[in-house]
């Protein structure tokens, strides 16, 4: 099973890589593919000139704090995974990069689209949604009482440790 998890840095986010987390657990087989994808909104930069090689080096330093969790998470739990670190269009990325690992599923947050404000709520879900080959979770980001600690890496189920 190749699971696949946009990672932005947001609590969405976090909460659709503990549950793919929680997915794989206990599967020796199951890979998760952790997937940041940067472009020229994210990194804050006018539409109006090419891509230059500090642009690059800035996308890949942002990628690599924004997976830094997720990438512990999956340390912790002890689950096989890979990390990808793309440039472009969200969920045209997303899209394609699904196909390019043969992914079985996409999990996904529905909302916190971290420095991506300016998209409508909810398109990017809708579109991988509508434009998936697989199956896709949208992982809705709990409504935790306050105080409570959201935990950023997967426990074993209950009763699955022996």
């Amino acid at each position: 099973m190749k699971l696949l998890v946009p990672v932005d840095g947001s609590a969405a986010a976090q909460h659709a890589v503990t549950h793919a987390l929680w997915l794989a657990y206990g599967r020796p087989e199951a890979t998760i593919v952790l997937l940041n994808i940067q472009n020229r909104e994210t990194l804050g930069l006018s539409e109006t000139h090419a891509e230059t090689e500090d642009e690059r080096r800035i996308a890949a330093t942002r990628s690599a704090k924004t997976l830094r969790n997720a990438v512990r998470g999956c340390e912790e739990a002890g689950v096989r995974f890979e990390t990808r670190m793309e440039f472009g269009l969200i969920c045209e990325t997303i899209i394609r990069t699904a196909n390019e690992v043969r992914a079985d599923q996409i999990v996904m947050g529905t909302r916190g689209l971290g420095r991506l404000g300016s998209l409508v709520v909810g398109s990017v879900a809708t579109g991988v949604v509508h434009q998936a080959r697989v199956p896709v979770t949208l992982v809705k980001k709990s409504r935790r009482p306050r105080g409570e600690k959201l935990t950023t890496h997967a426990e074993a189920p209950v009763g699955a440790r022996g």
